[in-house]
């Protein structure tokens, strides 16, 4: 039976659309596949970032406190050569401290060995030293002059105070302010000697300790050389002692 002019042209209309759509149809499908066909990131970004974690955390023994490290992940669009063997490592001069950037070379590999450098957050949370009172330039710093605080040690100034222990002898430098945060540039050793003053000086041998009595000629800390002067008036040098002595070792 013969189509009717209507359902004929119908039939065109239908098959022009079907035409257009099919090209559209083939680039969604060819972007779909693509997406499917994304390669994950290679197995030595991982291989990178435990050498740097192994290598900081061996570096960091012994810091005061608890290091937290933050290491920043590579862009996964680089290609890292396959490698053997790797070592992590840090420039001269440079800390594990703070905001950092480690080394990794590689030491084995098929192709030309390669070194790159992965930026890191090294956090040191531990205990500071802080005065809880104001101090006075020349007064001693005692424990009771101090409280512990808390926070990074990285974000603040370099050498601070972590052990009280490192008060004993010490006087303010200078003026210091309630919370300040306490650096060893902040205090200096309180003499145990003062120059023109009588101090005992022990002559020590192998079985034997003579005494005697003489003029200091300078001031001295603890561990210092000092002049003494003795009646006859010979100088004889020795080391000041905590205990105000003078010890001559022969």
């Amino acid at each position: 039976m013969k189509q009717r002019p209507v359902q004929l042209l119908m039939s065109v209309i239908f098959s022009l659309l079907w035409l257009m759509s099919s090209p559209v149809q083939s680039a969604d499908r060819a972007v779909i596949a693509n997406q499917r066909a994304v390669v994950p990131a290679s197995d030595m970004h991982s291989r990178v970032y435990q050498t740097v974690l192994q290598y900081v955390e061996g570096q960091t023994q012994g810091y005061p406190g608890k290091v937290n490290i933050e290491i920043q992940p590579l862009d996964s669009r680089i290609r890292i050569a396959e490698c053997g063997l790797m070592e992590g490592f840090t420039v001269q001069g440079a800390r594990l401290w703070g905001k950092t950037h480690i080394g990794v070379r590689c030491l084995q590999s098929e192709t030309k060995p390669w070194t790159l450098y992965v930026q890191a957050d090294v956090q040191v949370w531990g205990e500071y030293a802080v005065t809880g009172l104001p101090v006075s330039q020349g007064s001693p710093v005692q424990t009771t002059d101090v409280v512990m605080q808390s926070g990074d040690l990285s974000k603040l100034p370099a050498g601070i105070i972590t052990d009280v222990s490192m008060l004993d002898g010490k006087q303010a430098a200078l003026n210091l302010p309630l919370g300040t945060v306490l650096r060893p540039e902040l205090l200096k050793a309180i003499p145990v000697i003062r120059q023109g003053q009588t101090v005992q000086l022990n002559s020590r041998g192998d079985g034997f300790v003579i005494t005697a009595d003489g003029t200091a000629m300078q001031t001295a800390n603890v561990g210092q050389v000092v002049d003494v002067k003795v009646s006859s008036g010979q100088i004889i040098k020795g080391v000041a002692q905590s205990s105000g002595k003078v010890d001559v070792r022969f």
